[in-house]
């Protein structure tokens, strides 16, 4: 286990495109923090404060790309050179195979996160410090390296279980994007008002209508099991924590 572990972390040390990923990751972060805070001026002219948190953790969703992205690539190579089948030849079992290869995912996975975390430190330049309490801050946090083991975990599956290294970025691909769109439509139905109401164009004018019962408005057993369901699904975590807080004030959760 321990000369697995040194050999892919040997093999990940000279990876360029582990060093050309963390660095896009790190200018990305800066960038879309830099280009936030104009909009963030925008809406303080208007009277609309928008705290830091508000644009810091706004990478939360497309961080599985990257993920799915980096892992497809340096894992397929092991594969498609066989230098993975070489390994239980040698008398490693596949589960040490398996959990070496997770844990130097799981560490260059932390390092990606760390590098949008730094990126979006630049927000205390820009657009000033969190209104969240440190503590609040440290819980987001957490949250996010745990989605991010939650996707290594997943997408060294992937990559193990097939040996073609364009096979594996599509389905890691499409298993992110189906998480996405799954955790996005509990997403969505969670954020359904109790109550609807409006105007409408009736008898050739505008008219007001009375707050009617949302249909789409989940309440009781149905509401508790749907944002389980988000919470328990890593895209659902994302999801949350891109809201930097604002979801879970709104549900009164």
């Amino acid at each position: 286990m321990h000369n697995l572990l040194c050999a892919n972390g040997e093999r990940l040390r000279h990876y360029r495109i582990f060093w050309g990923m963390l660095a896009g990751v790190l200018a990305v972060s800066a960038l879309s923090v830099w280009h936030s805070s104009r909009a963030a001026r925008e809406m303080a002219r208007m009277g609309i404060e928008r705290p830091l948190e508000s644009y810091f953790f706004a990478m939360a969703s497309v961080m599985g790309v990257v993920f799915a992205a980096f892992i497809s690539l340096f894992l397929s190579a092991g594969l498609a050179d066989g230098t993975v089948r070489n390994k239980p030849i040698v008398g490693h079992t596949r589960a040490s195979v398996y959990l070496a290869d997770y844990l130097v995912c799981l560490g260059a996975y932390l390092a990606f996160a760390a590098a949008w975390f730094l990126g979006g430190l630049t927000g205390l330049l820009c657009i000033g410090p969190f209104s969240m309490s440190p503590g609040e801050v440290l819980v987001y946090l957490l949250v996010a390296a745990g989605f991010t083991a939650s996707f290594a975990a997943l997408f060294v599956l992937i990559s193990l279980l097939c040996d073609n290294k364009a096979l594996t970025v599509i389905l890691s691909l499409a298993l992110w994007l189906g998480l996405v769109l799954l955790a996005g439509a509990f997403y969505d139905r969670l954020h359904e008002p109790e109550m609807s109401g409006g105007v409408v164009y009736q008898d050739g004018a505008f008219r007001e209508v009375d707050p009617q019962p949302n249909p789409l408005y989940l309440a009781g057993l149905a509401r508790t099991v749907c944002q389980c369901l988000l919470e328990f699904l890593p895209t659902g975590q994302a999801q949350l924590v891109y809201g930097g807080g604002e979801f879970r004030r709104r549900c009164g959760s």
